[in-house]
């Protein structure tokens, strides 16, 4: 679920990296200005007006917990011990007597499956155009320095199986390390139904039942923290969005790490574009003007076809 009874926000937990200058927003040469000519399907439009945006879309997991005397207790409370029991506690506004309940806020357990969903709020007016690129925050993973675990085991931990060493370590001497980051992943489907960044034989982006070595299903079609972060978004993955419901983008976020993603959400950034459609007598002014050559940029909304999603935009009449 994503927006709807959101409950706890973390609120991003962990900031913006240190020493990261945001030139990348600026260095790729993407962005559109007030002025230029571009190519919508078969249409040509004038930019007008442009503005920055910035948009954070959260999910939600729910967790069972509670806290009792000097610990946290619960179904989730042996594996939220290990990012700190006081910063839980203040996370789901725990009084210190409260019984075990489902909670529900922005924390990721490490099987979550947001299923593909539709923000509807994405749909700019008529006349506008969004450019927007997603990006997933890093959350620090650790281990311990001395045995190389990136799990505990305790007498507690659930089916002795394990938690992640998150931020807390183990609960002994030994001291903990940071050895890289983590991140949910996302896969898109631009428009619904024309999935993106995928093997044209995989292009759903879910792994098959048969895992075979000719089979590779579900390893494609995704963008992660270190593929396009907040800090330094990668506009190779940016989307324009149209005025229509039929335009909107669906997005899935998956945590497959074995860590709980404490700031379960997406950033889009990027730019809101004012566009004037013009008619063909316009665009002549406008190529007779330029001594008869006409400059344009294509943008294309709709992404690659695949198999079954062929759209009558690649054939324009």
């Amino acid at each position: 679920m994503a927006n709807a009874n959101q409950g706890n926000r973390s609120g991003n937990s962990f900031g913006r990296l240190a020493n990261i200058s945001d030139t990348p927003y600026l260095t790729q040469g993407v962005k559109l200005e007030p002025g230029y000519l571009i190519r919508l399907r078969s249409r040509m439009h004038l930019v007008t007006a442009v503005e920055p945006m910035v948009v954070d879309l959260y999910f939600s997991d729910t967790m069972n917990v509670g806290h009792s005397g000097s610990a946290l207790n619960g179904t989730d409370a042996t594996a939220l011990t290990q990012y700190g029991f006081q910063s839980i506690q203040a996370y789901f506004d725990i009084t210190d007597s409260d019984a075990a309940t489902n909670l529900v806020g922005n924390i990721l357990k490490p099987d979550f499956d947001s299923g593909y969903i539709t923000f509807d709020d994405l749909e700019p007016f008529k006349g506008n155009l969004y450019q927007l690129c997603p990006t997933l925050p890093l959350q620090p993973k650790y281990m311990v320095a001395e045995s190389g675990d990136w799990h505990s085991l305790s007498d507690d931990s659930p089916n002795e199986g394990g938690t992640p060493i998150g931020f807390k370590g183990d609960g002994t001497s030994e001291h903990t390390v940071q050895v890289g980051t983590v991140s949910g992943r996302l896969y898109v489907k631009h428009p619904a139904g024309v999935p993106k960044y995928v093997l044209d034989e995989a292009p759903e982006g879910s792994s098959g039942t048969a895992r075979t070595e000719s089979k590779i299903e579900g390893l494609s079609g995704f963008i992660d923290g270190s593929v396009s972060s907040p800090e330094s978004p990668n506009w190779d993955y940016s989307l324009f969005i149209e005025h229509g419901e039929n335009n909107l983008p669906t997005l899935r976020m998956v945590n497959d790490s074995d860590e709980y993603l404490l700031d379960g959400k997406i950033r889009l950034v990027g730019w809101k574009y004012r566009i004037l459609e013009l008619t063909p007598e316009q665009v002549n002014v406008f190529k007779q003007r330029s001594g008869g050559r006409l400059r344009f940029k294509i943008i294309n909304t709709t992404g690659l076809p695949v198999e079954g999603s062929m759209l009558a935009d690649y054939f324009p009449k």
